[in-house]
C-alpha cells in the first residue's frame, strides 16, 4: 500500500504538488523491488498520478477502484482540520462526522473493495492515508483507542495478505 504524495488540497481533482511528484518520482525503485503483478488505484488525480510515476518501473496497468477514494469528511473538512478541538475527533476510530465517514466506515468500505477484487497476484493499492492507515490497523488488529494517523506521503507499506483475509477482515468490522 502507498499513500499519494503530497497535494495542495482541496478536492478529489487536486493534483499533486511539485514537491508530490517529486515524492512518488522517489517511490519507484521501492515498488519495482517488490514482488508486485497488479496495481489499484483511487479514483482521485493525486493517487493516479502517484500510481503513474510510482509504478512506471513494473509497467503494469492500473485498475481504477472507486471505493478507494478518500475518506469522506464532510462539509466542515478544512475547519476541522484547522481546528485543534475538533481534529483528535477526526483521528479517532469511530468518529463520524456530518455527512462524512468514520475511519472504520472507510477501511471497511475499502476492504469490500478489496475483498470484491481479490486475487492470487501481489498487488500495490495506490490511496489515501487516513483510509490506509485504518486498513492497516484492521489488518494489524491494532489498538484504535488512540488517534489513527495518516500514512506519510509516498511511503510504501507491505502486508502479506492470505488468501480470504479481506473478506474476513470485513466480517470482522460489520
Amino acid at each position: 500500500m502507498a499513500q499519494s504524495g503530497q497535494w495542495d488540497g482541496g478536492n478529489a481533482e487536486c493534483p499533486l504538488s511539485p514537491l508530490g511528484f517529486m515524492q512518488a518520482q522517489a517511490i519507484a525503485e521501492e515498488v519495482a523491488a517488490l514482488p508486485v503483478q497488479r496495481v489499484l488505484v483511487s479514483p482521485y488525480v493525486r493517487a493516479r498520478q502517484t500510481a503513474d510515476h510510482g509504478s512506471r518501473l513494473i509497467e503494469l496497468p492500473h485498475r481504477i477502484v472507486p471505493e478507494l477514494r478518500e475518506r469522506e469528511v464532510g462539509v466542515n473538512w478544512k475547519r476541522w482540520h484547522n481546528d485543534p478541538v475538533m481534529k483528535p475527533q477526526l483521528d479517532a476510530w469511530e468518529f463520524r462526522p456530518p455527512n462524512g465517514e468514520s475511519i472504520r466506515d472507510a477501511a471497511l468500505r475499502c476492504a469490500r473493495a478489496l475483498a470484491e477484487h481479490e486475487s492470487d497476484h501481489n498487488t500495490i493499492v495506490f490511496a489515501h492515508g487516513r483510509i490506509l492507515a485504518g486498513l492497516l490497523v484492521a489488518l494489524d488488529e491494532a489498538d484504535t483507542a488512540g488517534p489513527i494517523e495518516a500514512l506519510p506521503n509516498c511511503v510504501a507499506m507491505a502486508r502479506e495478505v492470505a488468501p480470504g483475509t479481506w473478506q474476513k477482515l470485513v466480517e470482522r468490522l460489520e
